[in-house]
């Protein structure tokens, strides 16, 4: 399976390229990871591994997806691998990239470690990106440098991104879609300029509000309501925000409306706010 023993998948299905991934064997699962689907988790320093040196750690990915890899450049030899790692390096803009290909993550700068965990992510060109909080504890001029990266490869490789993130300005700057989750639950989708200017679900409007920008006066910033629901309980309502909205009914208690997957600007409430929408 594609989860951790503490997690059940009880209904409906996850489809990447034609492949259901939720029934598909381990062996095809395998060879997806790191060639078609890739992940750059949020802290570099501990995603790799410290007693090895950075370019063999890409080359590690090259050899695990030889046969397969759609950038294909035929190197199977050893220095055929090494070059490509110096290469994977050299396209996430990291200076020297043949000195640091020799370097261990603990004599790498957290910037530069992000890079080469990008590198190891996109080493054998991948159709999907996964980068969870890619940007978590850099400073914000790194942050910035990194988020330019990730969107020009992205938009050169033709590489569909998936951003998971809790910075609402990012995600407005470099995403084209965003879903707004709450609790477990996705509670809206929307084109990011849409979501930002007419938002449907009172999550996400206090969200907003609560998000500073260049144009915002502190005192304006208005805190969400509350505290997240405890997901242990037994009794926990149908909508996990309904004990915190101001437009809650014994409806959203009782059960939740599906989000429509097809539909341009989609929310899961009983009392969405369409008068924003419609302003």
């Amino acid at each position: 399976g594609i989860s951790d023993a503490a997690a059940t998948v009880t209904s409906g299905s996850a489809t990447f390229g034609g492949i259901d991934l939720l029934k598909a064997p381990e062996a095809q699962l395998q060879e997806l990871r790191g060639r078609e689907i890739s992940m750059i988790f949020q802290s570099p320093r501990t995603a790799l591994n410290p007693i090895r040196r950075v370019g063999q750690q890409i080359e590690d990915v090259l050899r695990r997806h030889a046969v397969h890899t759609r950038a294909g450049s035929g190197g199977d030899a050893p220095r055929g691998f090494r070059e490509r790692a110096i290469q994977a390096l050299r396209d996430v803009a990291i200076a020297d990239p043949e000195r640091r290909a020799d370097a261990y993550p603990f004599e790498l700068s957290g910037g530069m470690c992000q890079r080469v965990m990008i590198a190891i992510a996109l080493a054998c060109r991948p159709r999907l990106l996964i980068a969870d909080e890619p940007t978590t504890g850099l400073d914000v001029t790194t942050q910035a440098a990194v988020m330019d990266l990730l969107t020009a490869l992205a938009r050169e490789r033709e590489m569909a991104t998936l951003f998971i993130t809790h910075d609402l300005g990012l995600a407005a700057d470099h995403c084209d879609r965003i879903v707004v989750m709450h609790a477990g639950h996705a509670v809206e989708s929307a084109p990011s300029r849409r979501l930002f200017k007419a938002p449907l679900h009172p999550y996400t409007a206090r969200l907003i509000a609560s998000t500073p920008t260049r144009d915002t006066v502190l005192r304006s910033l208005v805190s969400v309501p509350g505290q997240l629901p405890d997901l242990r309980r037994n009794d926990l309502p149908a909508c996990r925000f309904s004990e915190r909205c101001e437009r809650a009914s014994a409806a959203c208690r009782q059960s939740l409306p599906m989000l429509d997957a097809t539909a341009e600007h989609a929310v899961a409430c009983w009392h969405p706010l369409v008068e924003a929408a419609h302003a």
